[in-house]
């Protein structure tokens, strides 16, 4: 039996997705298995629609299987995110498949095992130290080897594959050549296949016109939402977040994850600053740290993601839903993996670190939604079965 793996937000999950699931089948996969964000994404916000959603959407469009890959580590950098989604994914999965810009698999392997090498890293930390951005400093390291051209999806590429090399886990790995608009494309253009951005993007300005983008089954299901309200609008938060900041000194977030640099003291400085969120986030920016770097760096301060949170693994995954194959799947595989598999929040382990971050991100998620709820109703989800 050949289980294929997807690491992903689907946020939302739009045709370029379901593209890749349908690949992972006409490549021979029996199952398909999504690792998938929580409540919160890799670019330090929140996700769209609840991940419960998500992941229903996902079934529908021919998932078998989709696990959560828990908070923090699904707003992390690269190296968190893909590290964490391999290690889930390893326990159930012989293959992992992934979009690409470039759609070479041996060019992204290649890539990896540069980047996975001792010179690469002490290359890459050491220019970490002049004060070099992260991201430029990654891209510059590899063109430097030869391999140019990169973007995104690759770069998350070379970190599945490199996660791989680390955790000295045997997967085979394959891509799929994205098509249409860039990863982090603002409009929806002409394309076939528009970003989640353009699409997440639309909708927060009221064009709710992009069914052609989605699968039919997915779109029903995000409709649903926006009747009833259940979708996030981070502009909703805007004053509380700024007067979290406000009301804190710098030295409360020592030990927070990605606050380096400096960081922590100019959010606090430029939070009393600023009279609204799009204020704050443009005085924010600077040439070091990318968006994504200093959303999350906001969004673990208000959780309280500490460094060593973020190094360790989860010390729990829950199930978000499952097709037929994927529950027979999940209770067969279930017994060899040390991994905990809780089916419901309410059954995940309170006295965890990992559940207590985790508690504060949906106390946060439950009052940005456009119909806010009481954090009670967090623990009231279940997985989507099919």
């Amino acid at each position: 039996m050949s289980n294929f793996g997807i690491i992903c937000e689907f946020n939302p999950l739009h045709k370029g997705h379901k593209r890749i699931i349908d690949e992972a089948r006409q490549k021979g996969a029996d199952n398909v298995l999504c690792v998938m964000s929580g409540n919160a994404v890799q670019r330090g916000e929140l996700a769209v629609f609840d991940k419960y959603v998500r992941a229903e959407a996902a079934i529908l469009c021919g998932a078998d299987l989709v696990l959560e890959l828990p908070f923090p580590w699904c707003s992390a950098s690269a190296e968190f995110f893909a590290r964490t989604g391999v290690k889930i994914l390893s326990s159930f999965c012989d293959n992992i498949i992934f979009g690409s810009e470039c759609g070479n698999i041996e060019l992204v392997k290649n890539a990896a095992k540069a980047a996975a090498s001792d010179e690469f890293r002490k290359e890459y930390k050491e220019r970490l130290e002049t004060g070099e951005g992260a991201a430029f400093a990654y891209f510059d390291a590899l063109k430097k080897r030869g391999f140019e051209g990169l973007s995104s999806n690759d770069l998350l590429g070379v970190e599945y594959i490199r996660a791989a090399i680390e955790l000295e886990v045997n997967l085979e790995f394959h891509t799929v050549k994205r098509e249409g608009s860039a990863y982090n494309e603002n409009e929806l253009g002409d394309s076939q296949y528009p970003s989640a951005t353009a699409i997440r993007n639309a909708w927060s300005y009221g064009n709710r016109e992009t069914e052609k983008y989605i699968p039919e089954e997915a779109n029903a299901i995000f409709e649903r939402c926006f009747e009833k309200g259940d979708f996030t609008d981070m502009w909703l938060l805007s004053r509380a977040m700024l007067m979290y900041f406000r009301l804190n000194e710098p030295e409360c977030f020592s030990g927070i994850a990605d606050t380096d640099g400096g960081i922590a003291n100019r959010i606090c400085a430029l939070a009393k600053e600023s009279a609204d969120a799009e204020a704050f986030f443009d005085a924010l920016k600077t040439k070091r740290y990318t968006d994504a770097k200093l959303r999350r760096a906001i969004l673990f301060c208000m959780t309280g993601v500490v460094d060593s949170l973020l190094s360790s693994s989860p010390e729990y995954v829950t199930l978000l839903g499952a097709s037929e194959n994927g529950r027979a799947l999940l209770s067969s595989l279930r017994k060899d993996t040390a991994l905990n598999i809780v089916t419901k929040p309410a059954d995940a382990p309170k006295e965890s670190e990992q559940f207590k971050v985790t508690e504060r991100l949906e106390s946060i998620f439950t009052l940005a939604l456009a119909e806010s709820k009481g954090l009670g109703e967090a623990y009231k989800k279940r997985a989507f079965i099919n």
